[in-house]
């Protein structure tokens, strides 16, 4: 059974391999790879991720990710 946390690390990976990862975008391919209940759409009428899969994300990414919130999108920094 799926969980927060795994949909959380598929997200991560998916940043680490594509470098930026607009939120608009996964959120399609979360709910086809996942399920609908995994997503829905915020009061301001934007497609989002449950909390709970956000939370697990926060809690696995490092400094590497950072979350743009004016793009809405994550991105691989360069840490050096």
């Amino acid at each position: 059974m799926t969980n927060a946390p795994d949909i959380a690390q598929w997200i991560l990976d998916a940043i680490h391999k594509e470098k930026n990862v607009y939120q608009e975008a996964i959120v399609p391919r979360i709910a086809e790879t996942f399920g609908d209940e995994w997503v829905y759409t915020n009061e301001n009428g934007h497609p989002a991720i449950n909390r709970d899969v956000l939370k697990s994300l926060r809690k696995l990414r490092d400094a590497s990710v950072v979350w743009n919130r004016e793009e809405r999108c994550w991105s691989v920094v360069d840490a050096s």
